[in-house]
C-alpha cells in the first residue's frame, strides 16, 4: 500500500521501521566485510576484544529482532492502519535493533581513536567509509524512530496502556504472514498455508515449543546455531588436529552462542512478546 494512503500514525512508524531496516544493512555490511575477509579484517582496528566481543553479541541479536520486526511489518501490510499493539512490537523491534547496532559502532569508534588503523591499511579508506556511514544511518534511523514512538504514544486512549498480553506472539504473526501468501500462486499459497498450519499446531503440542518451554528452545535454537558457526570456522581455517579438539571447539561454540541467546532472551524476550505470557509484556 502507498505511504499516502497510510493513517498518519502508521506510517511515521513503518517510515521508522524503513530507516532500521537500512541501518541494518549498513551494519550488516560493515560487521560482515570487516570480520569475514581475511584480507581485511587485520586492518579494522576493532578486529580484538573487548570491541569485537561487543560486534558478536550484536550480531546474534540484530538479525533476529530485524527479522521478527519484517514479519510483523509485513504481516498488516494490506491494512491502511496498523492495530495499536503491532505499532508498539514494531517500535520495539526498531529500538533494540538501533541499541544493539549504536552499541557496535560506539566500540568501533573508540577502537579507531584508541588503536588506530594499522600501517599499512589498503582498505582503510572503505573499513571507515563503512564504520561512518553505519553512524549516519543508525542515527537517522533513531531521530525516526523517537518519533515514531511519540506519534504511537499519542495515539492510544491511555499514555500507560502498552500490555500485549493476549495479543498475537511471534508464532503467530509468522503463521500469519504465511497465511498471507499471494493467493495467485496457488501452489505457493497452499505449501505456505500448510506450513502455517504445521507451525501453529506445533507451537500448541509440541514440549520443544517455544510457548511450552521458551527457555529450552532458545538454548537448543542457539546452541544449534554455535554449531554451525563451529562448522564455518573448520571451512575457513582446516580441520581441527583431532577428533577431541574438533568436539571442543563445538562444544565451545555452542556453549557462547547459547549462553548468548538466553542472555538475549532475558533482556527482550518478553519486551519484543516473543511468546504468549499471562503476564504484562
Amino acid at each position: 500500500m502507498r505511504r499516502g494512503r497510510r493513517e498518519p500514525v502508521t506510517g511515521t512508524v513503518l517510515d521508522a521501521a524503513n530507516a532500521t531496516f537500512v541501518a541494518v544493512i549498513c551494519f550488516g555490511l560493515l560487521t560482515g566485510i570487516s570480520t569475514q575477509l581475511q584480507t581485511v579484517g587485520p586492518q579494522a582496528p576493532w578486529d580484538v576484544d573487548p570491541y569485537d566481543a561487543v560486534a558478536s553479541f550484536a550480531t546474534m541479536i540484530v538479525p533476529i529482532v530485524a527479522a521478527l520486526t519484517g514479519v510483523r511489518y509485513l504481516r498488516w501490510r494490506h491494512e491502511v492502519a496498523y492495530p495499536s499493539f503491532a505499532l508498539v512490537e514494531i517500535v520495539r523491534g526498531c529500538a533494540v535493533a538501533l541499541f544493539a547496532v549504536a552499541a557496535t559502532d560506539t566500540a568501533y569508534l573508540v577502537a579507531v581513536l584508541r588503536r588506530g588503523f594499522p600501517t599499512p591499511a589498503p582498505f582503510r579508506p572503505e573499513l571507515a567509509g563503512l564504520l561512518g556511514l553505519s553512524v549516519v544511518t543508525v542515527a537517522l534511523a533513531a531521530w525516526r524512530s523517537a518519533g515514531a514512538w511519540s506519534s504511537q504514544r499519542r495515539s492510544r486512549r491511555r499514555p500507560d496502556d502498552i500490555t500485549l498480553s493476549g495479543q498475537p506472539d511471534a508464532v503467530d504473526d509468522v503463521a500469519e504472514l504465511l497465511r498471507s501468501a499471494p493467493a495467485n500462486l496457488a501452489p505457493l499459497h497452499g505449501l505456505c498455508v500448510r506450513a502455517a498450519d504445521l507451525l501453529v499446531a506445533w507451537a500448541g503440542s509440541s514440549a520443544l515449543s517455544p510457548r511450552r518451554h521458551p527457555w529450552l528452545f532458545v538454548a537448543a535454537v542457539s546452541f544449534g546455531a554455535g554449531v554451525a558457526a563451529a562448522a564455518s570456522e573448520f571451512v575457513h581455517e582446516g580441520l581441527p588436529p583431532s577428533v577431541g579438539v574438533g568436539i571442543l571447539v563445538v562444544a565451545l561454540f555452542g556453549g557462547i552462542v547459547a549462553t548468548g541467546g538466553l542472555i538475549g532472551y532475558a533482556l527482550v524476550g518478553r519486551y519484543l512478546h516473543l511468546v504468549h505470557s499471562p503476564r504484562r509484556a
